[in-house]
């Protein structure tokens, strides 16, 4: 989850810039891979280059938005003289009573999503190269919220951005080593709670008669080790009246392992009765003997 009030103020932004739950996993799921490289912030701009499995060249996507005018920076630098928010951005940080307009002399902290322009060389827009950029920089905003700072071009804020090479891979979430990706709960939950309601199926009541089940065709026969042909059209034979008192009635279907083996190789043809016992922990001779008593119920 975001953890300050800029970086859910960006992702906020962007979702609604970018409107597709699937594109917004999707780039979520490519920036966990390390599927995004040379993050760059500046004034009006976040750009990266973006790799993936279904383009041979990477792409190029970026963020653009409006930066505050001469005008809104001067309004900005003379609202609230006595707050203590404007030494605080000079040293690198942004409170939050930024988001407050009549704090900064009318000057919106943030764009409106259709001020946001995204661009990307893959030939769509948006895409999951900019979705997965959207998430590499709620990841930057989140360690360094005053980094907002510098997207919309307000002079006083320092830029100090960490020394890492810009080959390295973009990351925010840990991978398994078997390269199972990590979804949040929250986005997760996200897209469930706001995709369309699936259309309702349709009732259906299936018809069932009490006429004979058809002869089932002679079945070929499968290699070894497993049953013989005669064994599995037994089987089905066995499980078919169990399915069809179950969907009249609700009956019961028979799952007790001990119950459900001796009722099995009673009724089974050329059941393997050493492996049968071995798999109940019991000697042969004791199951030769449930059987009989099983059969004679």
């Amino acid at each position: 989850m975001t953890t300050n009030l800029w970086a859910r103020t960006w992702e906020t932004l962007l979702r609604a810039a970018i409107s597709d739950e699937t594109l917004w996993l999707a780039g979520h799921n490519d920036l966990t891979a390390g599927g995004l490289t040379h993050l760059a912030l500046a004034a009006g701009r976040a750009s990266a280059t973006a790799t993936d499995r279904h383009r041979a060249a990477p792409a190029h996507p970026a963020i653009t938005l409006p930066v505050l005018t001469d005008d809104q920076i001067t309004a900005w630098q003379a609202a609230s003289p006595a707050c203590s928010h404007h030494q605080a951005v000079r040293t690198g940080k942004l409170p939050e009573c930024l988001t407050n307009p009549g704090h900064t002399g009318g000057v919106p902290a943030q764009p409106t999503p259709e001020e946001i322009t995204l661009i990307c060389d893959c030939g769509a827009s948006p895409c999951r190269h900019i979705a997965a950029l959207t998430h590499a920089v709620t990841a930057r905003l989140t360690s360094n919220p005053a980094d907002f700072a510098t997207l919309r071009g307000l002079p006083e804020h320092p830029v100090e951005h960490p020394a890492v090479s810009a080959d390295q891979p973009v990351t925010t979430t840990r991978t398994t080593p078997r390269g199972k990706i990590h979804i949040p709960a929250h986005h997760a939950w996200a897209w469930y709670r706001e995709c369309a309601e699936p259309p309702l199926l349709p009732t259906y009541t299936p018809h069932l008669t009490d006429e004979p089940v058809p002869a089932l065709p002679a079945p070929a026969t499968p290699p070894a080790p497993a049953p013989e042909a005669e064994q599995i059209h037994a089987l089905v034979n066995d499980a078919a009246p169990q399915a069809r008192a179950h969907l009249h009635n609700a009956t019961r279907l028979e799952c007790a392992q001990h119950k459900d083996a001796l009722r099995l190789a009673a009724s089974i043809p050329g059941v393997r009765l050493p492996e049968t016992a071995e798999r109940l922990a019991i000697d042969i001779a004791d199951l030769r003997e449930r059987i009989s008593a099983y059969m004679h119920t």
